[in-house]
Protein backbone atom coordinates (compact mmCIF):
# COMPACT_ATOMS: atom_id res chain seq x y z
CA UNK A 1 0.00 0.00 0.00
CA UNK A 2 1.28 3.50 -1.27
CA UNK A 3 0.86 6.31 1.67
CA UNK A 4 0.63 9.74 0.47
CA UNK A 5 3.58 12.10 1.12
CA UNK A 6 3.72 13.85 4.40
CA UNK A 7 2.61 17.34 4.74
CA UNK A 8 4.92 19.77 6.33
CA UNK A 9 2.69 20.38 9.55
CA UNK A 10 3.29 15.94 9.96
CA UNK A 11 7.03 16.25 9.20
CA UNK A 12 6.96 19.41 11.63
CA UNK A 13 5.22 17.33 13.81
CA UNK A 14 8.30 14.20 13.91
CA UNK A 15 10.42 16.94 14.12
CA UNK A 16 9.11 18.23 17.69
CA UNK A 17 8.61 15.03 18.86
CA UNK A 18 12.52 14.21 18.02
CA UNK A 19 13.28 17.34 19.54
CA UNK A 20 13.84 15.74 22.79
CA UNK A 21 17.25 13.70 23.54
CA UNK A 22 15.06 11.24 25.31
CA UNK A 23 12.85 10.35 22.87
CA UNK A 24 15.74 10.21 20.01
CA UNK A 25 17.01 7.73 22.66
CA UNK A 26 13.80 6.02 22.55
CA UNK A 27 14.14 6.24 18.97
CA UNK A 28 17.72 4.59 18.82
CA UNK A 29 17.09 1.50 20.92
CA UNK A 30 14.02 0.55 18.68
CA UNK A 31 15.70 0.85 15.51
CA UNK A 32 17.15 -2.48 16.96
CA UNK A 33 14.22 -4.13 16.93
CA UNK A 34 10.65 -4.16 19.83
CA UNK A 35 10.97 -4.20 22.64
CA UNK A 36 8.90 -3.70 25.85
CA UNK A 37 7.96 -0.93 28.04
CA UNK A 38 9.90 -2.63 31.01
CA UNK A 39 13.03 -3.82 28.92
CA UNK A 40 13.33 0.26 27.93
CA UNK A 41 12.45 2.17 30.80
CA UNK A 42 15.52 -0.12 32.35
CA UNK A 43 17.98 0.52 29.71
CA UNK A 44 17.47 4.73 29.87
CA UNK A 45 17.24 4.54 33.59
CA UNK A 46 13.78 6.41 33.31
CA UNK A 47 10.34 5.50 34.97
CA UNK A 48 7.77 3.57 33.33
CA UNK A 49 5.61 7.23 33.73
CA UNK A 50 8.52 8.93 32.20
CA UNK A 51 8.57 6.39 29.09
CA UNK A 52 5.16 6.49 28.47
CA UNK A 53 4.48 10.04 28.58
CA UNK A 54 7.19 9.84 25.60
CA UNK A 55 5.86 6.84 24.21
CA UNK A 56 2.59 8.72 23.41
CA UNK A 57 4.63 12.04 22.04
CA UNK A 58 6.75 9.53 19.56
CA UNK A 59 2.67 7.54 18.85
CA UNK A 60 1.34 10.59 17.93
CA UNK A 61 4.08 11.92 15.83
CA UNK A 62 3.23 8.59 14.20
CA UNK A 63 7.09 7.17 13.84
CA UNK A 64 5.96 5.02 16.69
CA UNK A 65 3.37 1.97 16.74
CA UNK A 66 2.49 0.64 19.92
CA UNK A 67 0.66 -2.86 20.91
CA UNK A 68 -0.14 -5.04 23.44
CA UNK A 69 1.39 -8.19 23.76
CA UNK A 70 -0.72 -10.06 26.72
CA UNK A 71 0.42 -7.83 30.00
CA UNK A 72 3.40 -6.15 27.82
CA UNK A 73 3.38 -3.06 25.77
CA UNK A 74 5.66 -3.62 22.82
CA UNK A 75 6.85 -0.64 20.78
CA UNK A 76 8.27 -0.70 16.97
CA UNK A 77 9.60 2.14 14.94
CA UNK A 78 7.88 3.19 12.11
CA UNK A 79 10.77 3.35 10.22
CA UNK A 80 9.19 3.89 6.81
CA UNK A 81 7.60 6.99 8.27
CA UNK A 82 10.66 8.23 9.78
CA UNK A 83 12.35 7.99 6.97
CA UNK A 84 10.01 9.82 4.94
CA UNK A 85 10.07 12.39 7.34
CA UNK A 86 13.84 12.90 7.09
CA UNK A 87 13.89 13.26 3.32
CA UNK A 88 11.58 16.16 3.51
CA UNK A 89 9.58 14.40 0.64
CA UNK A 90 12.33 14.25 -1.58
CA UNK A 91 12.92 18.09 -1.52
CA UNK A 92 16.52 17.76 -1.68
CA UNK A 93 16.48 16.28 -5.23
CA UNK A 94 14.08 18.87 -7.18
CA UNK A 95 15.71 20.74 -9.69
CA UNK A 96 14.39 23.65 -8.98
CA UNK A 97 16.82 24.73 -5.88
CA UNK A 98 19.61 26.40 -7.54
CA UNK A 99 16.83 28.37 -9.38
CA UNK A 100 15.46 29.39 -6.60
CA UNK A 101 19.06 30.67 -5.26
CA UNK A 102 19.55 32.80 -8.45
CA UNK A 103 16.72 34.41 -7.25
CA UNK A 104 17.32 35.12 -3.95
CA UNK A 105 20.60 35.86 -4.87
CA UNK A 106 19.26 38.86 -7.18
CA UNK A 107 16.53 40.27 -4.47
CA UNK A 108 19.53 40.49 -2.20
CA UNK A 109 21.71 41.74 -4.79
CA UNK A 110 18.57 44.16 -5.41
CA UNK A 111 18.75 45.18 -1.71
CA UNK A 112 22.04 45.56 -1.45
CA UNK A 113 21.95 48.65 -4.00
CA UNK A 114 19.28 50.28 -2.26
CA UNK A 115 21.28 50.14 0.93
CA UNK A 116 23.77 52.09 -0.87
CA UNK A 117 22.11 54.47 -1.99
CA UNK A 118 20.50 55.45 1.16
CA UNK A 119 23.98 55.58 2.54
CA UNK A 120 25.65 57.63 0.20
CA UNK A 121 22.59 60.37 0.49
CA UNK A 122 22.93 60.38 4.12
CA UNK A 123 26.89 60.80 4.48
CA UNK A 124 27.24 63.85 2.20
CA UNK A 125 29.59 66.86 3.74
CA UNK A 126 27.89 70.15 4.49
CA UNK A 127 24.59 69.39 5.14
CA UNK A 128 23.19 69.33 8.63
CA UNK A 129 19.93 67.79 10.04
CA UNK A 130 17.90 69.79 12.43
CA UNK A 131 16.85 68.20 15.38
CA UNK A 132 13.76 66.68 15.53
CA UNK A 133 10.42 67.86 17.21
CA UNK A 134 10.53 67.14 21.12
CA UNK A 135 14.41 66.09 20.75
CA UNK A 136 16.89 65.92 23.29
CA UNK A 137 17.16 69.49 23.62
CA UNK A 138 13.43 70.34 24.74
CA UNK A 139 13.09 67.50 27.24
CA UNK A 140 12.83 67.98 30.48
CA UNK A 141 15.37 66.87 33.33
CA UNK A 142 14.42 63.71 34.97
CA UNK A 143 13.80 64.14 38.84
CA UNK A 144 14.40 61.11 41.22
CA UNK A 145 11.31 59.99 43.58
CA UNK A 146 12.62 61.26 46.57
CA UNK A 147 12.48 65.13 44.94
CA UNK A 148 10.05 67.47 45.67
CA UNK A 149 8.65 69.43 43.32
CA UNK A 150 9.18 73.44 43.76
Amino acid sequence: MVSKQMSPEERAKVFKALADPRRVEIVELLAQGSQCGTVLAEALGVSMALLCHHWEVLVDAGILKKERVGQLRVCSLDSARLREAMSMGAAWQEAQAPEVAKATRSKIAGTLGKRTKKTAAVGKPGKRRAPAAGGAQSAKPKRSKHETQP
